[in-house]
């Protein structure tokens, strides 16, 4: 009876590491790459294709936006607090305009009308290429904001305007805040 037990957790362990070597178990997710992290890809407003992958080691917020979206503009004036509050070092924003009827001139006449203003849009434009929106869209609406980890993990995702860190008068006064989400990962 000690024999065939011990046959049988021999032949089932050789099942298993088989099965694991062999590439018969699953375990893949396409939004996760080999660190453990989500991925996708993008087209930058230079034409050439980036990937989340490529800012590891930087807190990475995601905005999923469009030009024609008059919440996403405000959401931009928060964004612009939060990368000249934590400089690009630390922390790294990826704008992709989600809109694909629209085009990278769309996009670069868009941040060139906010510079004609004073105000400097100086963090990463992108096109969604890879169906960045089909993945991380919410329930439809945008602005979209997702924070992720050092290591490509999300912290916080959030649909409608997100602000940095003063609460407008008249909004909830429990609204989180984009600092208060982005300390907790410093």
């Amino acid at each position: 009876m000690n024999k065939s037990k011990g046959l049988i957790l021999i032949t089932f362990i050789s099942f298993i590491a088989i099965s694991s070597i062999s590439g018969c178990i699953d375990q893949t997710n396409d939004n996760v790459n080999d660190f453990g992290g989500e991925e996708f890809s993008f087209q930058g407003l230079d034409g050439l294709n980036k990937n989340l992958s490529d800012y590891r080691g930087k807190i990475v917020i995601l905005d999923m936006w469009a030009t024609w979206c008059s919440p996403c503009g405000y959401q931009m004036l928060e964004l612009e607090k939060v990368y000249h509050y934590y400089g690009k070092e630390i922390i790294e924003i990826i704008s992709i305009d989600i809109d694909q009827g629209e085009t990278i001139k769309m996009v670069q006449d868009y941040i060139d009308e906010f510079q004609k203003n004073g105000i400097n849009l100086d963090w990463i434009f992108g096109m969604d290429v890879e169906e960045i929106w089909e993945k991380y869209k919410i329930s439809g609406g945008i602005p979209t904001l997702y924070i992720f980890d050092e290591n490509g993990k999300i912290h916080y995702n959030h649909e409608g305007v997100s602000v940095f860190s003063e609460i407008p008068s008249g909004w909830p006064q429990n609204t989180v805040t984009l600092k208060e989400k982005i300390d907790e990962l410093i």
